[in-house]
Formats: C-alpha cells, structure tokens, sequence
C-alpha cells in the first residue's frame, strides 16, 4: 500500500502516488530552471503544466483514480527531459545535424481541429480546418464566400462551425492543430517565438511612431478628424437652426394675427361654451365691465399691443434674421422697442393696480326673503322649469367659462345676469321656515362693496308649499364685476321636512346632515331637521331609494324682487 498526496496541477486535482509527485515535482523543477532566463518563462512553465495535467487527467478514471508512477514516466516520455532540449538547442546553435531520437520521443503526431486565433478573419474556422488537413485557407474562406449567397446555407454552416470547434488558447493545443508534438522543446520554442515576435511588433509600432514623418501624421489625421467633426456638430445646429426659426417664424405670426384680431377685429371671448348658446364678449365689452370708470378701455388696448404685440414682433423678426441669414443689427430700432415694452410694461402694471384697488374691501349685507309657511309638515324645494333664463344644460354646465365663483349667463347695458347663487340649509330659531339672501361684493372702500351688494338682484317663485328659486342673478351693470355673490340660506324649523328636487344638485353646497351624504346624493330624498341636524328620511339602503319624480309646478306669480 503506497501513500498518496492531493496534488493541484494547473488548476485540476489529482491524487497522486508520493514517489510520483516527487519525481514530478522535479521534473517541472528542472523544467523551470533551465527556462529560468527566457522573458517568456511563466507562460512556458503554464504551458507545459496545463499539458501535463490534461495528459495526466487522462490517465485517471473510476476505477484507477490516483496517479501512479508509471503515469508520470509516460508523461515525462512524451514531453521529453529538459537536458534533451538543452543539447538540441547547442547542436542547433553549433550548426550540427540534428539529435537522434531518444527513448522520450513520442512517435506519433496528435492532430486536433481548433480555430485558429492568430490567423482569422472572423473566428478562425478556415484557418483552423485547413491546418488540420495541410491546405491553404484561402480556398476554403472563397468556398464560404461563394455559398453566402447560395440561400445562405454558406453562413448557417459557417456560425454552426464556429459554435462547435473550440479556439486553439494553449500553445499545446496550437501545436496539436497543426500536428506537430507536444513537448518541451516546441512549447518552449512556441511561446518564445510567440513572444518575440509580439515583442518585435511594438518595438516596430514604437518606432514608426516617433518618427516625425509619422508624428506629422498623426497629428494631421486628428486635425483631420476633429475638423470632420466640428463640421458635422455644425451642419447639424444649422439644420436645426433652421427648422426651429421657422417654427418661431409661425408661432408668432399665429399669436400676432390672433392678439390684432382680439383688438381691432371680430375676435371674441367666450364666456361659456354650450352648444348653439354660446354667448360672446368682444375685448372692449370685457374691459368695460373689468376696468375702474376711471380708465378708458384704449388704455389696456395699447397697453397689450405695447407688451405683447412688440415681444411677438421681435420673435418673428429674430426667425427670419437667422432663417436668412441677416447679420445687420438697428440699434436705433432695437432700443426704440425696448422703451416701447417698458412703456407697455408700465401700462399694464398700472392697471393691475387701479382694478386690485376696486378690489380693496370687501362687504356683506343680508336680506330677508319672504315666503309663506307650508299648509303641511314639508317644504318642496326646487329650480325654475323651462323659462328662457333657466340656464339648464345637465351635461354641460359645469363646463362652462367663468370667472371667479360665478358664470356669466348674459349682458345687457343695464345689467349682468350670472348663474349660480349657492344653497345651504341651518336649522331655524323659531317654527317659522326661513329665507335668507346673503350678498357680498368688494369694492374700493367698505360703502362702495356693501353698495355693490345690496344692488344684487335676485327672486324666486312660491306655490303652495313648493318654492322655485332661480338659477341666475343679476348685478347692474354700471357696478362692474367686482366679485358678487349670492347665498341663499334656508332655515328649518325642528321636526319639519324638505324635499331636494333633482334640479337643486347645481345650487346647493356643503349642506351639513347627521347622514354624512355628499350634496349630490342628497336630491330626491326627504330631509327632517331634529336637534342634531338635517336627518334623512329615504336613506335606507341608499341604493335601493325610489327615485321621486322632479317636481314640476305651473306658472303662478312671482315673489317680489328683494329691495335695494
């Protein structure tokens, strides 16, 4: 029974007989010694011990899975001793015939298909096979260009080539691709000539290359290069250049016709967008309800062609400067457009200031309306049905323009008519129900917004127990927009019972009830006013609630209109 050691070869693991991996270790010690002063000596030593652990591997099997010693001398036979390739290097150097085959040599050659790397085009599949049959590569790479174009089985066949056959990578199996023996002697001489002529080739670079006549070359291509590209890099800001002056070009042209036409032409505003009634505003009727009685409409009008017309004229004149090439520049006309804007600047702000004075204060006054108490327990709440001033349009109402907390609905000389007031309901003092109209309005002082508040206009119709309010009210024209609005407030005596018509979702708002409902699933349902609030009395299983009908009540006299 003979001792065995685990032995690391090349980054493969054997076990190995103790006598073995002695005389083993000093071989490659031997090896080692006599390439001690080759450049190349570690991708020699790499070389030799990654071909004697493949020899050595395969040697080992499962039934015999130690190397003996045995192994090792076939090994050593095949590769051959260090003093063996010594002597042949003296004889070759002495020019002597060469040595006679000795007891080590191995007598047959290993060829092997690999790809070539060092002689390939694309991955060395020609070069390689021709290696193994002793030909020259060219014709096979022109068989292969040849079937390229033969429903390109050449190129299937070539990329199945590449994917089988693996790359020559160690010297040892570069030189069982060209079928020539795997000892010391031809790795060491491999990697020597490898190695010299890598060494060769830089040194060949690096001369070419400081030479001046090269240097100059260098340097022209690179001045060449950078040329190319700054011209590239230029071209393409022109182009660009070019598409985005036009584009600037008819941008402000679009918004100088539209900023004329709003100004001296047929240009409106619409004030709300519903299909077939839609009601418009020229720019001179805006500013008339918009600015103080003390600024004349002109005034915003220069102003807008001052700051934005000159701006727009400048964007247009810029683009077709670059588009064609101008490169004159007016300083006259230049500064002349600077005052202008300023001048324009100064107008506007002007008058941002005059209409945030009339904005200053603002005031809040009350009015009681009167109506009469219900012959019952409920009062039907609902809006005005089929009037031409309804403003009724359940799918596009809540679409429309407006400004502030209010639509405009219509404009006369003598009035505005805006939609809508809002709704809410509190509980009452006493037993008697109760309408409120809460106006507010600013203005430049407390007297002139509480003026302006009164003068809001607004009533509803009563029949029987069923009070039809209006969706709109009306401001006096000569008061100018300055923020009216309307609240209506009704108050509920305890224990008694309204009824929200489909119709009032567009009027009311933020209606506190102990159900925790949203306004909008307040309408059509009964609500009874108890100590804790409004109460609903249709809310079991809200889904499941018969819808009532809208209440539609016939004409009959209006409540008078609320005093001034």
């Amino acid at each position: 029974m003979n001792r065995t050691i685990t032995m690391n070869l090349s980054g493969i693991i054997f076990h190995i007989e103790e006598d073995a991996y002695d005389k083993l270790n000093k071989y490659l010690a031997a090896i080692r010694g006599y390439f001690s002063n080759s450049e190349s000596k570690d991708e020699i030593m790499t070389d030799i011990e990654s071909r004697i652990a493949e020899m050595l591997q395969s040697k080992v099997s499962q039934t015999k899975q130690a190397v003996l010693m045995a192994d090792v001398e076939s090994v050593i036979a095949v590769m051959g001793k260090p003093e063996d390739f010594a002597e042949e290097n003296s004889q070759g150097n002495n020019n002597e015939s060469p040595r006679a085959e000795t007891q080590y040599q191995y007598s047959g050659k290993r060829r092997r298909v690999f790809r070539d790397p060092d002689e390939k085009i694309l991955g060395g599949v020609c070069s390689g096979i021709a290696n193994y049959f002793d030909f020259d590569p060219i014709y096979l790479r022109g068989a292969f260009a040849v079937s390229f174009f033969v429903f390109g089985t050449g190129f299937l066949l070539y990329i199945i080539l590449w994917m089988i056959i693996p790359e020559a990578k160690t010297t040892a199996e570069k030189l069982e691709m060209r079928g020539e023996k795997v000892d010391i002697n031809n790795i060491g001489k491999a990697v020597s000539e490898e190695f010299d002529d890598l060494k060769k080739r830089v040194n060949n670079w690096e001369q070419k290359v400081n030479t001046n006549e090269n240097k100059e070359r260098v340097k022209s291509s690179a001045q060449r290069v950078g040329g190319f590209i700054t011209d590239v890099f230029e071209n393409l800001f022109k182009v660009f250049g070019k598409i985005f002056s036009i584009l600037l070009i008819m941008v402000g042209v679009a918004l100088l016709v539209g900023l004329l036409a709003t100004l001296f032409g047929s240009g409106t505003i619409s004030a709300f967008s519903a299909p077939g009634d839609t009601i418009r505003f020229s720019l001179y009727e805006f500013t008339d309800v918009i600015l103080p009685e003390s600024l004349s409409p002109q005034l915003i009008v220069i102003g807008l062609i001052l700051f934005l017309g000159i701006p727009l004229s400048s964007m247009i004149y810029s683009g077709i400067k670059y588009l064609f090439g101008f490169k004159g520049q007016n300083k006259i006309v230049k500064y002349t457009a600077n005052v202008l804007w300023l001048l324009g600047l100064g107008i506007m702000i002007y008058i941002g200031i005059e209409i945030g004075n009339d904005f200053a204060e603002h005031a809040t006054t009350k009015q009681n309306i009167t109506i009469t108490q219900p012959q019952g327990q409920i009062m039907y709440l609902d809006l005005k049905p089929n009037t031409e001033e309804d403003f009724e349009d359940k799918h596009n109402y809540r679409r429309k323009i407006h400004l502030g907390d209010w639509y405009i609905l219509s404009k006369d000389d003598q009035r505005f008519r805006l939609a809508y007031p809002s709704f809410t309901v509190v509980a009452s003092d006493n037993n008697n129900f109760e309408l409120v109209a809460v106006k507010s309005a600013e203005g430049f002082d407390k007297k002139e917004a509480a003026y302006r508040a009164k003068n809001i206009e607004y009533s509803v119709t009563q029949i029987d127990s069923t009070i039809l309010f209006n969706s709109y009210y009306d401001i006096q024209a000569a008061d100018k927009l300055r923020g009216q609005e309307l609240k209506l407030i009704l108050k509920v005596p305890l224990n008694k019972v309204i009824f929200l018509s489909k119709r009032m979702e567009k009027i009311i708002y933020d209606i506190d009830n102990v159900n925790d409902t949203y306004d909008g699933d307040m309408i059509n349902r009964r609500w009874i006013m108890t100590t804790r609030g409004l109460e609903c009395l249709d809310c079991q299983g809200l889904e499941n609630v018969t819808k009532h009908d809208t209440i539609i009540i016939p004409a009959a006299p209006t409540v008078p209109a609320l005093p001034k």
